[in-house]
């Protein structure tokens, strides 16, 4: 899966993080391995689920949700962060309907809350 990830480019630079991701992160096109963790970590203790990233994971949020029924948030990464700043800046979107669509995505989706850059500014569109 292609993302916009700014750590990218600073672990490039970096002479201090070193490695693959590929080495311990999950494979983006199984999710039924992202259930299995799941289980394993509410086996463990967790009370509460984070997805991450959680726009591309949306399905992941909602099975999640459906099938263990705790909480469950996304974690909306500095690249969706991004995504959103950048096209609302090269005219693509409205930058206040970006936000809000998306949030309202992972909502539909099952997430309990979303861990945001956006934060501040959707509390203020909300809230008005």
């Amino acid at each position: 899966m292609a993302r916009f990830d700014p750590r990218l480019n600073a672990r490039a630079r970096s002479t201090r993080l070193k490695g693959d991701k590929r080495g311990y992160q999950m494979d983006s096109a199984n999710s039924d391995e992202a259930l299995r963790e799941v289980e394993l970590d509410l086996a463990e203790g967790a009370d509460m689920v984070m997805v991450k990233p959680g726009l591309p994971y949306l399905d992941i949020v909602r099975r999640v949700s459906d099938r263990f029924g705790v909480p469950t948030f996304a974690y909306q990464v500095s690249g969706e962060y991004a995504m959103i700043e950048h096209a609302a800046a090269a005219g693509a979107g409205d930058r206040d309907s970006l936000i809000l669509e998306t949030l309202l995505a992972f909502k539909r989706a099952g997430a309990a809350g979303v861990l945001t850059y956006h934060a501040v500014d959707a509390a203020k569109l909300i809230n008005g």
